[in-house]
């Protein structure tokens, strides 16, 4: 609800100044502010060091699945111009080595987010007792501006380990942001 608010304060700070400047809108949304605290973290294992030929990998696993709501009709009042997507994510290697992926997933409100190709996909190498900050910034993805002109959207976060032959791994990833900020021009017909 409070997401709701803000976009339609912003769209009307948008008619009010629809006039003057150069007519455009800067928003920027803080998606975690709406995720419960809870679902930021993961504990990864312990997974055992056992004698195994090969990686073990876990897949691709859900950090957690959100749906996001926006203030439809936007796009009769403004063009998005441009998003961009900031993601940060730090992982916190208790004991072993391994590699992660870290993706990110956008979608509309009918589409299952992990169907579509993520807009953010970041590799990462564990070390043993160290701390991995990942950090990424995508922009100037179509697909993204076109689903901010919508009434929701929906956002998944996933981890997917890899475990090497006679390692073990344990440690927490923990999500700390995910911030959309968005460019959009008034219409000329305001």
């Amino acid at each position: 609800m409070r997401f709701r608010i803000m976009i339609l304060a912003a769209v009307a700070a948008v008619v009010a100044l629809a006039g003057c400047g150069n007519r455009t809108l800067y928003l920027g949304v803080d998606a975690l502010s709406f995720t419960d605290a809870t679902k930021l973290t993961k504990v990864i294992g312990p997974y055992p060091a056992l004698p195994h030929p090969d990686t073990i990998s876990t897949g691709e696993q859900p950090l957690f699945s959100e749906n996001v709501n926006l203030v439809g009709g936007t796009q009769q009042v403004v063009d998005v111009q441009a998003v961009t997507i900031t993601f940060t994510a730090d992982f916190d290697d208790q004991y072993g080595s391994g590699d992660d992926t870290l993706r990110v997933y956008m979608s509309d409100k009918q589409t299952e987010p992990m169907s579509t190709l993520p807009v953010v996909q970041v590799p990462i190498t564990l070390i043993s007792g160290q701390h991995s900050p990942v950090h990424a910034v995508i922009s100037g993805d179509a697909r993204v501006n076109e689903l901010f002109t919508q009434d929701q959207i929906r956002v998944a976060v996933t981890t997917a380990l890899g475990v090497p032959p006679n390692q073990g791994l344990s440690g927490t990833i923990k999500v700390t942001q995910l911030r959309a900020d968005v460019v959009a021009k008034h219409h000329r017909s305001l």
